[in-house]
């Protein structure tokens, strides 16, 4: 794995496109691994590089979204009970934006994201948003940081990525919790 990194590093911003491109629908490749070091060496174009490995990453979005909608469903007619189907469906439309923002811009695969969303068939427009701002928030912010404070940026990615990541689950999980209690409330409410 780290002779492909050295490789699409040496191809710099191709690298970069190749990367981002692929981890959204087949790649183990996270971006961040091209971006940082190629930010780092040319500090000038940081920012550029974070709004390309944004974009990029988006539209490799997009092929993760068809592979889920077309062998997706089929994969997950096969583990799930017909009962939970449309309960899971149902709840993934109501949370699908925060979902996707919040998975898109932490350290899980951006292609478990994309085909996840294909297969549940999340409205497009609201995957677009969604990953677009949640990539943005990831990939820019770190061209952001790399272009303004550089190798003491890169020492934050490094150094506190597990902290990072449980503050990540740990907001997933509030918002979880918030989301069935506000939404349970209301149930009770229509109910009276």
């Amino acid at each position: 794995m780290e002779e492909i990194i050295s490789i699409l590093v040496g191809w710099g911003l191709f690298g970069l496109v190749v990367a981002a491109f692929t981890e959204s629908f087949c790649s183990p490749i996270l971006p961040d691994l091209l971006l940082i070091p190629i930010a780092l060496a040319h500090p000038e174009h940081a920012i550029y590089y974070g709004m390309v490995a944004t974009v990029v990453s988006v539209i490799g979005g997009f092929i993760g979204y068809g592979i889920g909608s077309k062998i997706g469903v089929s994969a997950a007619k096969k583990m799930i009970p017909a009962k939970y189907e449309e309960k899971i469906r149902a709840f993934a439309e109501t949370n699908a934006l925060w979902a996707i923002f919040l998975a898109a811009m932490s350290p899980i695969p951006y292609k478990f994201v994309s085909i996840t969303a294909g297969a549940l068939k999340i409205n497009l427009t609201v995957f677009f948003a969604a990953s677009l701002a949640g990539r943005a928030k990831r990939f820019l912010l770190e061209g952001i940081l790399l272009y303004y404070y550089g190798p003491k940026a890169e020492h934050i990615f490094t150094q506190h990525s597990e902290e990072l990541a449980a503050v990540t689950v740990i907001s997933l999980i509030m918002i979880a919790i918030g989301t069935y209690f506000i939404r349970r409330n209301k149930r009770n409410l229509q109910e009276d």
